[in-house]
């Protein structure tokens, strides 16, 4: 849409209740933030909200806001809203935006000390309907239902109008009766106490048979029942003031004219600025405020470095046909025919998703590696860019639909904006052309190759696990002295606590009720043998049905092998996530999670090699940290977990627990555990935990000191970086909420650790990827700090030896990195070589 141009006269005056209309969009949206780790969805929703509003009826708009100071309402009853949640701190500077937009927009903005924003809307309202103007609310406060007239109708955001007509319907009594409905009945969102025991219908009652408040109180020794009379004899001073407090006001002297409310023209270029620096790209686009070049229809074939644009019929490309494909270049665009041979035209392909393309390309029988992709440099301006529906949206590079056109385009002017916006971020850049695009081509011939899966072991194994479920769960049935379905939540809390009697740990946030949740029943280990047993049904049934069950299934038939998808652009870590299926969450340890790994096997005439990472994250603490002690354990190559219990507990003779509890510190460390959490996980008291954690730190001094160092980095900048340069912004780091804080901190802390290990596998396999290919071995799969290397039978010791060589070379840090490598014809005993 073009911003509104007012006419000479307004038809019709529209209030906006901008306070109220700002808070329910700061609920209603999912958290937003900018690249700067800025929130502003109660702006971005408020925006949407008013352009909606002014696309409809853009006449004369008045946004009302209320004024900071207390009302007179709070003078007069000092609990008004007192029982409200305190305002979240982060809506605050929201409303300062939105009021800066409104500002900019054109719109009259109002507030005025001393009153609320419902006493200046309703002055306005009747000032508007006295001179003959119709006057539309926007709000979903029902307190404006007592200006309802004629003239005046309250918008609800969705678009339904409110009229007299449906207050009756809805609630049995007139606009002229709603204060008096509300003193009666109260409301508990704004802390007016009503009268005890006096609900809806009963209220429109009353008021139905006596017409108004003040007949009902002349008359009141007539009212029955007697129950009710009481009731309103005993909440008489309470029903006084909540009557009060309901009543919104429309006598304030406010000096507004509204002939010429409308007049006022938007400030474009302030409104361009201001939009850009929310990054609302879609609402810049919308009010014709990005300069967009004309795009003509060009021929195809289009030259070798368009943006293309696709579409699939299956979101997984090995299981995909191409319905639809196109190319942007030069401020063209040109559709194509939907055919692997058009690839062959092209040295790379660049899209958003390249690496999808690449994949069913390498199906077609065409090895195209995928180029550059405009979402690899969005996610490594900020990690939120993780789609390309809101990406493109976000920065104004277009639409994303299913049209390959509309695709291409968006591809082509995201890569152009992006490039704008990392100018001089070489670090960010660096990542992107050594790590990010590159590791892109390494993952398509990935997906492509698939693993092998020995499915007829898997079968038999879901048989198993199904028989160890059924003992389990008759195991249950025979303690608790009935059968019931374990899968059922209320059937479960009834025999928990009701029949067991056990002690309820938390209830649920929406339904109040007894909570059965993992992190419930985990607190309740060793209470009755019934809560182990429920737990590892859980477990056991989670490992069939993601796993055992479906894994045969994804099988492709054409090639016989499991064909994962790899994302890039997934996590805030730079890890990488999987999918189709979700091989990332294999438990590592543990009988079953071994027993699946079995079926991952090599193909005839191949080995596996598996290599993993030790200890990677505690030896990039050392690193960044500088601590002496932790780089000498691992510069001796001495048992980490061991020397800290050796500091922690001050002896030399360290016992299998007393690692144990050392190893857990350690890890726990790496993720900002409480000395809360860790007597919990130790299973001891909360001073015993703080103690480890404090010897911790006076063993490891400079730890101590990185993460303060690196926690006041975080406040000042908003973001934390990892070795390379990969950025994760922390916005609540200066929160004064002390949960929403230590949260953040958390992440600020674990974040340049975790960051630079996934930096480090990822760069390792972008370097092998190539060694490998020159002995016939091809990466297969990663998790994590793993990775599944499939290798010529005759030569798969070599590739145990360039695996480990590379993953150990792959960059030069303060202490030694060590990967532990083996050969075996099937996942785990590789790994367990």
């Amino acid at each position: 849409m073009e911003l509104p141009l007012f006419q000479e006269g307004p038809r019709r005056v529209v209030l906006v209740d901008g306070h109220h209309l700002a808070y329910r969009n700061y609920f209603a949206l999912p958290e937003m933030t900018t690249s700067r780790g800025e929130p502003v969805q109660a702006v971005y929703g408020f925006l949407r909200t008013l352009l909606k509003l002014l696309r409809e009826d853009g006449d004369c708009v008045i946004v009302v806001f209320d004024a900071p100071a207390p009302s007179f309402r709070h003078q007069a009853y000092e609990e008004y809203k007192a029982q409200r949640a305190p305002t979240p701190e982060d809506f605050r500077p929201q409303v300062e935006r939105i009021k800066a937009a409104v500002d900019l927009l054109g719109l009259l903005r109002l507030e005025a000390p001393g009153y609320e924003a419902d006493d200046v809307i309703g002055t306005l309202a009747r000032r508007a309907e006295a001179e003959g103007y119709e006057v539309r609310i926007v709000t979903t406060d029902r307190d404006f239902y007592q200006l309802l007239s004629e003239r005046v109708a309250v918008w609800l955001p969705d678009g339904e109008l409110v009229t007299p007509e449906q207050v009756v319907k809805k609630y049995g009594v007139r606009p002229e009766q709603w204060v008096d409905f509300r003193a009666l009945v109260g409301d508990p969102s704004d802390n007016i106490p009503g009268v005890k025991g006096i609900g809806a219908k009963t209220a429109a009652k009353l008021l139905s048979e006596w017409g108004s408040l003040d007949r009902l109180l002349a008359n009141l020794d007539r009212v029955r029942p007697e129950g009710v009379r009481k009731k309103l004899e005993a909440g008489r001073a309470d029903l006084e003031l909540s009557r009060s407090l309901s009543r919104i006001r429309t006598d304030l002297p406010l000096e507004v004219d509204l002939a010429g409310c409308h007049r006022r023209e938007p400030d474009r270029e302030g409104l361009r600025a201001f939009l850009e620096g929310l990054e609302f790209g879609s609402i810049l686009r919308e009010l014709g405020l990005l300069e967009r070049p004309e795009v003509a229809e060009g021929r195809w074939p289009p030259p070798e470095d368009a943006f293309l644009g696709f579409s699939f019929d299956d979101p997984r490309p090995i299981w995909a046909e191409l319905v639809g494909l196109a190319a942007a270049w030069d401020h063209r665009v040109a559709e194509g025919p939907p055919r692997a041979q058009e690839l062959e035209r092209f040295p790379e392909l660049r899209a958003i998703r390249a690496k999808d393309l690449a994949v069913w390309a390498r199906k077609a029988g065409i090895r195209r590696p995928p180029g550059d992709d405009p979402m690899l440099l969005a996610y490594l301006f900020d990690p939120v860019n993780a789609e390309p529906a809101g990406t493109v949206r976000r920065y104004g590079a277009g639409d994303w639909d299913e049209d390959p056109a509309t695709r291409a385009q968006a591809a082509s002017e995201l890569f152009r904006i992006m490039q704008e916006r990392l100018a001089g971020e070489e670090k960010l850049l660096w990542l992107y052309r050594e790590l990010e695009r590159p590791l892109s081509a390494v993952l398509a011939a990935m997906e492509h190759r698939g693993v092998a899966l020995d499915v007829t072991y898997l079968e038999a194994l879901s048989s198993q696990l199904g028989d160890e479920i059924a003992r389990i769960e008759a195991e249950v049935f025979r303690l608790v002295g009935h059968p019931f379905n374990l899968n059922s939540r209320d059937q479960l809390e009834r025999v928990l606590y009701d029949e067991l009697g056990l002690p309820p740990q938390r209830r649920t946030a929406k339904t109040g009720k007894r909570s059965t949740s993992a992190a419930a029943l985990e607190a309740l280990r060793g209470r009755h043998p019934v809560v182990d047993l429920i737990l590892k049904h859980r477990e056991l049934s989670k490992l069939r049905g993601t796993y055992l069950d479906p894994l045969p299934r994804l099988v492709h038939p054409a090639t016989g092998r499991l064909h994962t998808r790899f994302h890039q652009t997934a996590t805030a870590t730079g890890r990488l996530s999987s999918s189709d299926p979700n091989l990332q969450n294999i438990p590592a340890r543990g009988e079953w999670g071994r027993k699946i790994r079995r079926a991952f096997v090599a193909s005839e005439g191949m080995r596996l090699v598996v290599a993993d990472y030790s200890q990677i994250e505690l030896r990039v603490l050392a690193h960044l940290s500088e601590d002496e002690n932790l780089i000498r354990i691992f510069q001796e190559g001495r048992d980490v977990h061991a020397a800290t219990a050796s500091w922690i507990f001050g002896t030399e003779a360290v016992d299998g627990e007393m690692r144990r509890a050392a190893k857990t510190v350690n890890f726990g460390v790496l993720y900002g555990m409480s000395a809360h959490s860790l007597a919990q996980t130790l299973g001891i008291e909360y001073d015993e935990a703080a103690g480890f954690i404090e010897r911790y730190f006076a063993s490891f001094p400079r730890v101590r000191a990185f993460f303060d160092r690196l926690l006041a980095e975080a406040r000042e900048r908003g973001y934390v970086e990892t070795l390379f340069g990969r950025r994760r912004f922390v916005p609540d780091l200066n929160s004064r909420n002390r949960r929403v804080r230590e949260a953040a901190e958390r992440v600020a802390v674990n974040m340049p650790i975790q960051g630079t290990a996934a930096d480090l596998i990822k760069l390792a396999m972008v370097r092998l990827a190539p060694v490998l290919e020159d002995l016939g071995a091809h990466l297969l799969l990663q998790v994590h700090d793993e990775l599944v290397i499939e290798a010529p039978a005759d030569r798969a010791e070599e590739a145990a030896r360039v695996t480990r060589e590379g993953m150990e070379g792959v960059w030069s840090l303060r202490v030694p990195l060590v990967a532990e490598v083996g050969v075996g014809d099937d996942w785990l005993a590789a790994k367990e070589a």
